[in-house]
């Protein structure tokens, strides 16, 4: 296992290969996007096993970490954080002692177990929500419990449209038993965001005993077409959903999703709300989800959709 330090000019091919698999061809980040015009200029990290690239990132200007990637046959052995340390030993050594980045959703806690922390800035980024963190390198990694389910009991507000998306995937990573999700309406970014979809998908197949329950406000024509309701017939027999009409004067009306019995969103187009420990409001959530559960009906078109 190799790492180095080393320019654009000197390493390109190998730099190119890493990141087109991993972002391209697996992330499906536009091309155009991830060949930004930067490159020249950054500071380039690269991994190698032998005489294979396999890992590498990048500083650019004002100390920013980024296009940070690892090809997928060689995750989960330690690479991503070599190449942080690495570039922390960097900046120490020319005398820089902040680094900051843009982490996405999915990879908040792989961040955070570094020293990272959330400056408190959201956005999207090739239809990917991303979070800015930073850490100070001269000093010990401060206490926190940002976002971690059953710690953070903050109240969480936004009105950025990234919000939800970016906390239900943080939460879905953490929960370990149910997720119970309530939509008044399926067109929202977070039930149509390939990512957050997966992070569905990958709560399901990591254990049996997982489930998730979904209410919808309406049939709609067209439904067996949505991503959500494609990936439900893909594993229909842990994946539940069923119809339940929901008055707008209603408490229960909106948006709202439980993570196990310990965080609840909810959220529209304009805002955001979530907190990582809320067992009371959870606990009143999910009464109200489970007498709507118990009058609702099977989706009529839900009973002919197809793989």
């Amino acid at each position: 296992m190799e790492i180095s330090i080393v320019s654009w000019d000197s390493a390109e091919s190998s730099l190119r290969l890493i990141r087109e698999k991993v972002f391209i061809e697996e992330q499906e980040v536009p091309k155009n996007l991830e060949w930004d015009g930067l490159d020249k200029q950054a500071i380039h990290i690269l991994g190698k096993e032998g005489n294979h690239p396999v890992a590498c990132a990048r500083i650019t200007k004002n100390e920013i970490l980024g296009r940070v990637a690892v090809l997928k046959d060689y995750r989960g052995h330690g690479w991503g954080d070599r190449l942080i340390r690495a570039a922390e030993q960097y900046l120490l050594k020319h005398n820089k002692v902040r680094l900051s980045l843009n982490a996405q959703a999915n990879s908040y806690f792989f961040y955070f177990k570094n020293g990272y922390r959330f400056d408190s800035e959201m956005m999207w980024d090739a239809n990917i929500p991303h979070l800015k963190m930073s850490k100070i390198l001269s000093r010990p990694n401060p206490s926190s419990n940002t976002f971690v389910l059953g710690e953070d009991q903050e109240n969480h507000y936004s009105e950025d449209p990234v919000a939800a998306a970016a906390w239900f995937q943080i939460a879905s990573q953490q929960a370990r038993r149910e997720i119970e999700i309530q939509i008044k309406d399926l067109a929202h970014p977070v039930f149509n965001n390939p990512n957050c979809l997966d992070n569905v998908r990958k709560f399901i197949r990591e254990s049996q005993q997982r489930k998730v329950r979904i209410l919808i406000n309406q049939e709609i024509p067209g439904l067996s077409e949505h991503p959500l309701m494609q990936l439900q017939q893909r594993m229909s027999s842990r994946i539940l959903v069923r119809c339940h009409s929901m008055k707008a004067d209603s408490q229960n009306y909106g948006n709202h999703i439980c993570f196990d019995n310990n965080a609840h969103m909810r959220f529209d187009y304009r805002s955001a709300f979530c907190n990582f420990d809320y067992r009371i409001g959870v606990k009143r959530q999910k009464d109200l989800f489970q007498q709507s559960w118990e009058q609702s009906k099977q989706l009529v078109e839900g009973r002919t959709l197809r793989i």
